[in-house]
């Protein structure tokens, strides 16, 4: 029996010297915390990109673009947008928001100066790295 505990030790000091001992976990945030500041400016610029470019359609309730309404209607209501899985805090594949702007290239649409649709309706390379390091890091809350 004292063996097999010596042997355990044995086994503990000698990753303690070789430095092989995994990482300590990382302490999760309790509910309600606010982000981490490098989170904070990050939450800050996904609101920004959302607010320039998808409020215009879908931020006011009842909002007509393209002849039809838009079926999304609270773009920048944080909570609505993850409780309907538009967005996954942490999964850029399985977020909505994501699949629709760079899978399907659909969003955002954008008017001409005559208010028809025009085919510059992309994000700029930037905007979407943007959302995806947002969804990626846990889609932290922006500050409203």
């Amino acid at each position: 029996m004292w063996k097999i505990v010596l042997l355990g030790l044995a086994a503990v000091l000698a990753a303690c010297a070789s430095g092989r001992l995994p990482a300590p976990r990382a302490e999760l945030a309790p509910a309600g915390a606010p982000a981490p500041p490098e989170n904070d400016e990050l939450a800050g610029r996904a609101y920004t990109v959302l607010r320039d470019n998808c409020w215009g359609c879908h931020g006011e309730p009842g909002k007509e673009a393209f002849g039809e309404t838009a079926p999304i209607d609270w773009i920048l209501d944080y909570d609505k947008l993850i409780e309907t899985m538009t967005v996954v805090p942490g999964s850029a594949g399985k977020s909505r928001l994501i699949y629709v702007i760079a899978v399907e290239g659909k969003m955002p649409r954008k008017f001409d100066d005559d208010g028809l649709p025009s085919i510059e309706g992309e994000l700029s390379e930037q905007d979407l790295q943007t959302l995806i390091d947002w969804v990626k890091a846990d889609a932290p809350r922006w500050r409203e």
